[in-house]
């Protein structure tokens, strides 16, 4: 399923580059195939129709890329960040005596006497 939206939004994204060197402004597709929208549709209409046509194709190419990240993000349900698992793998476990003994006296430092 994600293979055949993933062709078909190539196939919305090609339209719409070539829909958006079409529309007539600084030359674009249209000036250099000799005014065949214009012709076509007639002056106004062709514009009309292009800029629809282009939010449209817009509109579609975004949508196909959010439900694309959708359908390929991770399926699990348990969301864990990548550092605490790295954290968890590096967890090692120390024996801890069940008994505290306190320290000897000949750890303490002596009193110095002047």
């Amino acid at each position: 399923m994600i293979e055949f939206l993933i062709v078909v939004h190539t196939l919305v994204s090609l339209l719409l580059i070539g829909v958006i060197l079409m529309q007539s402004g600084q030359g674009g597709l249209n000036s250099m195939m000799g005014g065949v929208a214009n012709s076509m549709l007639g002056s106004s209409g062709a514009n009309d129709f292009i800029t629809k046509l282009t939010t449209w194709l817009g509109i579609t190419f975004i949508g196909l890329a959010l439900v694309i990240g959708f359908l390929s993000g991770e399926s699990s349900s348990s969301a864990e960040s990548i550092i605490q698992k790295d954290a968890e793998s590096r967890e090692v476990e120390l024996a801890v005596p069940n008994e505290y003994t306190l320290p000897s006296d000949d750890l303490l430092p002596e009193e110095a006497t002047n």
